[in-house]
Order: structure tokens, then C-alpha cells, then sequence
């Protein structure tokens, strides 16, 4: 099987290198854990740069410090998307800090894989090197015509090396010059090189750097260059194509450098020189060769203007070659990957991690590293503020290190997350100036991702210290609508819930989000009553469509308050209208019919997941505290369970009960109808009372299984 080697100079890069468990980014879609200076690293990081965030976003941020604001050159937050759904404007991750701050134009994919069959292989160069083959036989004082037309259609038997074929080409005889001789040699060497016989195609590219012709001299210098670093990762490849760094062969990575070395000093502003200064970079990486390279790498952050295009590239090459690479030993030297690996090693790493990243980073490193950073103050402090939080747990040095500058008028990436970190500190230490302090720095946190950041943080203030209201007051600072439907959704009580639903100054989103909460968790606590009244309040012709899994802050989908209204009931069991449900139930709440409808209600219109997901929440994140609205919700197996404890049920009525009982649990075993299972020996008592009590009941003939 061959192997294939991406040998690209500029930002190309090797992705099947790394061990892709630990690729800082996995933006597979995810719900962030809603708090902020978290020492384990998530897919949704924020604007605090810092170990939860992915180590390209850090890199992205700190790349950006040179500028004065986080935002500006137009920039703008970016469509959400299924993979960010949940983020809000408070968080961010890898891919939706691209599409912010590097936005693609609109219909244009992330790859095209008809563009080149061969990219990120040796053969990337088929096409782009038969062009210039043929430019140069053009241009060559000393080829024949004839010769140029014999050697032009030789150039296309190196195809089939790029294919897999083994055979040797039918190379063109009869050559009668030297230089041509040359050029047909060189078509030899570069087969030999798509062909992976690179000591073949070594021996040529030697002997031809010494030719005549010009265009032949200066490439075969370049394709010496090529070839070694191509050889030098043969024993990287493992029998099924796995590829281990480790093994590269570092002395022929070193023989590959010294060739580039050896190009650019004859062709200093050769037709390779950018694709040969760009290979020094994979020459070093191969070699294992980190601190050199994260020179290269921080001086080409600090050049790169800020809204280039190829930054993400630039980004993404640093992060596969410098970081977590197996046995990645440190001894970076320059400030920026320095820093960006520095807030890696805070993280609180998993197990499956171990081998790729050190031992957490100490103060006794951290303060070796001084040199470093000797021109970046700044930095250094908050790398040290960031170690004493995140690592020693010591809130009181954080205050030390971070001297409060709460008041500015704008902040760039660097100092927005001193001053973050600082508030979080803190907050661990329970300062009742805490509240005071968030409220001076939104006046300055204008950057793109900060003011939510704030917002969030002083509204799990607000919400911890019992005046959620403060959230929802008028002239609120807080104004993210997914912070603000969160809490609503969490902890909110009725008299909050029924305000909010008719405040004019709320959003309509925020409004409709209220009265849906309003009306479900009056539902699902027994406020039938309360229910039925304030069910006037939906407009008629209300959605019926959106999303209500989870919880209900994708402010981004319609409210769909019209299931209440209009929602669907079925046919297999027969129920009035929703409002009648609710006018029984207040007449008696443990009616079997009622609440065999209130169950149906909920299985037809995706409440399940919705009341199982109530009460899940961690302590330490927004919404983690107990809500303010009264009572328990009942479940749909809640209610089945009712029914089936009812003196007064019907046989129909106790039998349709016992069927769902079991179907709750179809097809997985796994309960769709409440938080907790029950024993299987449950489900098999339920399915045989089923077929003994009531063997006739159309629900005893179709349930065939229990789970």
C-alpha cells in the first residue's frame, strides 16, 4: 500500500500525523457547560483565553492582542449553525471564530476534493510540475523542437506512479543531445520520487544539480530537498498507513534541511525559495526540532496582518506541527506557542491525554520561563494569574497579580481576560464587590464574545445571590437573550414567568419563551387552574413548530406556543382538547381519563426529554440553582402510574395505561418517559397483567414484547 506524504511548503499540513483523540477542536456539535474559567477544556470556549479553550482559539486570540479592540474591521457574529446552536454570543469555538473573525464567502465548501485527486500527497505536484516542466523545455536555448515534443509527452508517463503502478515507463531512446539527456533524466528522478523510491531518485537529483541546463540545476537542488524529507518519514508509516512522528528518520529530516539550506544560499530568490522556506518549517518539525520552530512560528503570528485569510491556516499548521505531538517534551522558547502550550498544560487533563500532554504546569516552570517573556509583561502576569487560578486553586494570588483595571473604555483580547479572571477570582472568594465589578467591566467589554461573557458572569451572580430579578429588571445590563431565556427557563417562578410574558420592553422571543414555560410547568406541577387562565394568552394561529428539547434558549426557532392550543392527539387514544384536559384535572386532579390525555399530550408533542432534562443542571453553572417555581414536575410515567394506582380507572383506561407503561421503554430498554428506569421484572409484571387482566383489550393484542 503506499504511503502518502504532504510535502507542500507555506501552511500546508500533515493532519494524519497527530493522534487525532486529542485534536484540540472535536466541533462535532456541542451544549457548553454554561459558566465561565473552567480548568477542562471544551469544544465551546469564550473570549477568556485561557485552558477551557480549544488551543487554536487561544492562539487566535493572542494573535489578535496586537490589535486595540477583540472586534472591529467589520467583523460580526456569525450564523449559528447546528454544531453551535447552543453557544449563544457567549461562546465560541474553533470553527465559529473562523467563520467570525475569517469568514468564507457565502456556497464556498471548506474543501474541494475534485479540485486535485493527489492533494496532500507527493503527487500534489503532478500537475503544477508538468506546467513548469514544459514552460522551461519552451524556454531552453538548447532543445530541439523535436526534442521538446519527445521530452513534452514523456512528462505524462509519470502519471501512472501516482496511480500505484509498479512498471518501469517505456522512457523515449535515441536521445542525441546532453541536454536533453538532462531533461529526460530529470523525468526520471521525479518518477522515481512519485514512485517512493527515494534513494533512486536521491542519486539522480544529485548528479543533475551540477547540469547545464538551468531550469534542470535549480529544481533537481529543490527535489534533493524534497526527496530526503519524503524518505526521512518511511519508518514513521506503521503496516496499516498509522503514522508515528517518533520514528521519523530525524538524520535524513536533517540532510533535507541542510539541502533547503543549501537551495536558498544558491537561489536566494529561486522560482522554490517560498515553497523551500516554507519546508524548513516541516524540516524542523520532522527533526523534532521545537524550539527553533516555535521561533519561526511566533514571529510569522506577530507579521501575519490580523484579517488575513490564510491566519487559520497559519493557526492550524502551529497546532499539527508544535502541539501535542506523542512525547512532546516541551522547550519552546518564544512567547506566543509558549503561552498557548503553558494554558494546555492547566488544563485538568483525562487519562487518554496523559501521553501527550506533561504533567500539569507548575509556578516553580512558570517561573523559569521569565526570559521568555521578558517583553511581554503583560502576558507573563496573566500566564501566572491563570497557573494560581486554574492550577493552585489560589484565589488571593490572582488578585495580587491582577490589579483591577475594571474601567476602560475597550479592552483587547489579553487585557478583557486579566480583568475576567480577576472578577472570577473574586467570585471563588465570595467578595461581595464581585457584582459591582462585572458592572464596570461591561462598559468596556465591546470586543466581539466579551460583553456576554460579562453578562453571564453577573447574572449567576445575581441569580446565586436570590435577585434574579435584577435580571429581568428595567434597564438590565443583561441583555444576551440565551442568558436571559435560561434563567427564565431554570429558575424563574410563576409571578416572574407571567411578567416577562407580557413585559413590552421584552423581546417577542423572550416573551412567547416565557408564557411556554409559564404554561408547561403550570401543566407539569398540577396548577391546572392557573393553566386554563392563562391559556387566553396565546394569539391564535401561534407556531406549532420548534424546538422545545433540552431547554428552550435556541432563540434562533420559533416559540411553538400553538401546541398547547392546536398540538397533536393522536388517534389511537381518543382526548379532547388540551383546555378541557386541564378543566377536568382542576376539578380532580387524579381523573384517570385526564391524565392519560396530559400523558398523551406530551408524547405527541416531544414534552419528554423536555421534563427530563428539569432539575440536571450543575450547581456552578448558570441556572444551577433550585427553581423558584413550586412543586415537582410529573412525568408521563408519573401520570401512567397514577392511572394505574386509580380505584376508579376503567378496564380500557388501566389497560392503555399498563401499554404505555411498557412502551416507554421500546425499542432501546430505555426509559422515554421519566429520568429513572424501573426493573425489567416491572416492565414483565406490567406486560403480563396486560395479557392475564385484560387478554381481549386491542392494547394486550398488540403488545407482543416488553424491554
Amino acid at each position: 500500500m503506499k504511503k502518502r506524504w504532504v510535502l507542500a511548503g507555506g501552511a500546508a499540513l500533515a493532519l494524519g500525523a497527530l493522534p487525532q483523540i486529542v485534536g484540540a477542536s472535536g466541533d462535532f456539535g456541542c451544549s457548553p457547560t454554561w459558566a465561565l474559567g473552567l480548568s477542562r477544556y471544551e469544544c465551546a470556549g469564550s473570549a477568556l483565553i485561557g485552558p477551557r479553550n480549544d488551543t487554536r482559539v487561544n492562539m487566535a486570540w493572542l494573535m489578535r492582542e496586537k490589535a486595540a479592540a477583540a472586534g472591529g474591521s467589520g467583523a460580526s457574529y456569525p450564523d449559528d449553525d447546528w454544531d453551535s446552536a447552543d453557544f449563544g454570543h457567549v461562546f465560541v469555538s474553533w470553527d465559529s471564530m473562523q467563520a467570525t473573525f475569517w469568514p468564507k464567502p457565502r456556497g464556498v465548501d471548506t474543501i474541494d476534493y475534485d479540485e486535485d485527486s493527489y492533494a496532500g500527497t507527493l503527487c500534489q505536484t503532478l500537475v503544477s510540475g508538468a506546467e513548469a516542466f514544459r514552460a522551461a523545455l519552451a524556454s531552453s536555448k538548447t532543445i530541439e523542437p523535436a526534442e521538446r515534443e519527445v521530452l513534452s509527452q514523456a512528462r505524462d508517463l509519470l502519471e501512472p506512479a501516482c496511480s500505484g503502478a509498479d512498471a518501469e515507463p517505456a522512457w523515449p531512446s535515441g536521445v542525441t543531445s546532453r541536454a536533453e539527456e538532462d531533461y529526460l533524466d530529470y523525468l526520471k528522478g521525479a518518477q522515481a520520487f512519485y514512485a517512493e523510491n527515494f534513494g533512486g531518485a536521491a542519486a539522480i537529483f544529485e548528479k543533475l544539480a551540477e547540469s547545464r541546463e538551468p531550469w534542470v540545476a535549480e529544481t533537481s537542488r529543490y527535489m534533493q530537498a524534497r526527496n530526503a524529507l519524503a524518505a526521512s518519514q518511511v519508518p514513521a508509516f506503521g503496516e496499516w498507513g498509522w503514522y508515528d512522528n517518533g520514528k521519523v528518520d530525524r538524520d535524513r529530516a536533517a540532510a533535507g534541511r541542510t539541502a533547503l539550506n543549501g537551495y536558498l544560499k544558491a537561489y536566494p530568490e529561486g522560482r522554490y525559495a517560498a515553497s523551500a522556506t516554507g519546508l524548513q518549517r516541516r524540516a524542523l518539525w520532522l527533526m523534532g526540532a521545537q524550539p527553533p520552530l516555535s521561533r519561526i512560528y511566533d514571529g510569522m503570528l506577530a507579521r501575519q496582518p490580523r484579517q488575513d485569510k490564510a491566519v487559520p491556516g497559519l493557526i492550524e499548521e502551529i497546532e499539527a506541527k508544535l502541539f501535542f505531538t506523542r512525547g512532546m517534551s516541551g522547550g519552546l522558547d518564544a512567547p506566543l506557542t509558549l503561552a498557548t502550550w503553558d494554558f494546555a498544560r492547566m488544563r485538568q487533563t483525562e487519562p487518554m491525554m496523559s501521553e501527550y500532554v506533561p504533567q500539569p504546569l507548575s509556578a516553580e516552570e512558570l517561573e523559569a520561563q521569565a526570559p521568555v517573556f521578558a517583553d511581554m509583561p503583560e502576558l507573563y502576569g496573566y500566564l501566572k494569574a491563570s497557573q494560581a487560578f486554574h492550577v493552585e486553586k489560589d484565589y488571593r494570588r490572582v488578585l495580587e497579580l491582577l490589579p483591577d483595571d475594571a474601567r476602560r473604555g475597550s479592552y483587547s483580547p489579553l487585557a478583557f481576560s486579566r480583568q475576567l479572571l480577576r472578577g472570577l477570582a473574586l467570585e471563588q472568594l465570595n467578595d461581595p464587590n464581585a457584582a459591582g465589578f462585572w458592572q464596570q467591566l461591561a462598559g468596556g467589554a465591546k470586543g466581539l464574545y466579551q460583553r456576554p461573557a460579562v453578562e453571564l458572569a453577573l447574572a449567576m451572580n445575581w441569580e446565586r445571590s436570590g435577585d434574579i430579578a435584577r435580571v429581568f429588571a428595567k434597564e438590565s445590563p443583561i441583555t444576551e437573550p440565551d442568558i436571559r431565556v435560561m434563567l427564565l427557563q431554570q429558575i424563574a417562578g410563576p409571578d416572574l414567568l407571567r411578567r416577562q410574558a407580557g413585559a413590552a420592553a421584552a423581546t417577542r422571543i423572550e416573551r412567547e419563551a416565557a408564557l411556554f414555560i409559564l404554561l408547561y410547568k403550570e401543566l407539569s406541577r398540577g396548577r391546572y387552574a392557573d393553566f386554563v387562565k392563562d391559556l387566553a394568552k396565546v394569539e391564535s394561529g401561534a407556531h406549532k413548530n420548534g424546538w422545545i428539547g433540552g431547554w428552550l434558549g435556541d432563540v434562533n426557532h420559533e416559540v411553538p406556543l400553538g401546541l398547547f392550543t392546536s398540538g397533536d392527539r393522536g388517534q389511537s387514544y381518543p382526548c379532547p382538547a388540551l383546555s378541557q384536559t386541564a378543566r377536568t384535572l382542576a376539578k380532580r386532579s387524579d381523573d384517570p381519563g385526564a391524565q392519560l390525555c396530559l400523558a398523551e399530550f406530551y408524547r405527541l408533542n416531544g414534552f419528554d426529554d423536555y421534563l427530563s432534562d428539569e432539575g440536571k443542571r450543575e450547581a456552578a453553572q448558570l441556572g444551577g440553582t433550585p427553581s423558584l417555581f413550586p412543586g415537582d414536575a410529573r412525568t408521563r410515567a408519573d401520570l401512567y402510574a397514577g392511572v394505574l394506582a386509580s380505584p376508579s380507572a376503567s378496564a380500557e383506561q388501566t389497560a392503555y395505561a399498563l401499554y404505555r407503561s411498557v412502551m416507554c421503554y421500546a425499542p432501546a430498554g430505555n426509559n422515554s418517559c421519566n429520568p429513572t428506569d424501573v426493573p425489567v421484572s416491572q416492565r414483565e409484571a406490567w406486560f403480563k397483567r396486560l395479557k392475564r387482566d385484560y387478554p381481549k383489550s386491542k392494547w394486550a393484542i398488540k403488545l407482543k414484547y416488553y424491554w
